[in-house]
């Protein structure tokens, strides 16, 4: 018995390894904060783990089980999290008459890099989602398909307005003072 637990545990160590650097990186672009993302795919691992009822080898049906997990993790915390900023703008509206001051950007990247990404957080979440997977995560549209359950033509669709999107909100905010 504990030989049979020994090397489950290491096949579910295998699949960590193979997928848990990816899907940090997709979750961090959806999210946007390293230990939110990290949360995310853990509970994406914790809930394989629970539920995936095959052996622990990783395989395609595996990876798009995992990217719709970490995606149905990162809507549940979007939308928390709207939640929580839309009660706390109005709980300091109500405290304070004044606007808090605005966020400063990190430095570390080049302008544009953080005007993409500020316009990368302006689209929908089906938007980012995809922009994410195809650009960022170097998916094909048959994988981004078999995540999201939509067709390939609504995908290409989908991406071509969201360019155009991140392209005029990049320009927009490259012009501001």
């Amino acid at each position: 018995m504990f030989g049979r637990r020994a090397r489950k545990q290491g096949e579910f160590e295998g699949v960590v390894a193979e997928y848990g650097r990816p899907l940090l990186w997709y979750a961090m672009r959806m999210v946007g904060d390293p230990d939110t993302a990290q949360d995310v795919v853990q509970d994406a691992f914790i809930r394989l783990s629970a539920q995936w009822r095959e052996p622990f080898v990783p395989s395609t049906q595996m990876n798009a089980w995992l990217h719709v997990a970490v995606r149905n993790l990162v809507i549940d915390h979007i939308r928390r999290e709207r939640r929580r900023a839309e009660f706390r703008r109005r709980e300091s509206a109500e405290l304070a008459a004044a606007p808090s001051p605005g966020q400063g950007g990190g430095g570390e990247l080049p302008e544009r890099a953080v005007l993409a990404a500020e316009a990368l957080a302006e689209l929908d979440e089906r938007e980012r989602e995809i922009v994410v997977l195809r650009v960022y995560e170097e998916k094909s549209f048959k994988e981004i398909s078999d995540m999201t359950g939509l067709t390939v033509s609504n995908l290409w669709f989908i991406l071509q307005g969201a360019l155009k999107k991140l392209a005029r909100a990049v320009e927009r905010k490259e012009k501001r003072p």
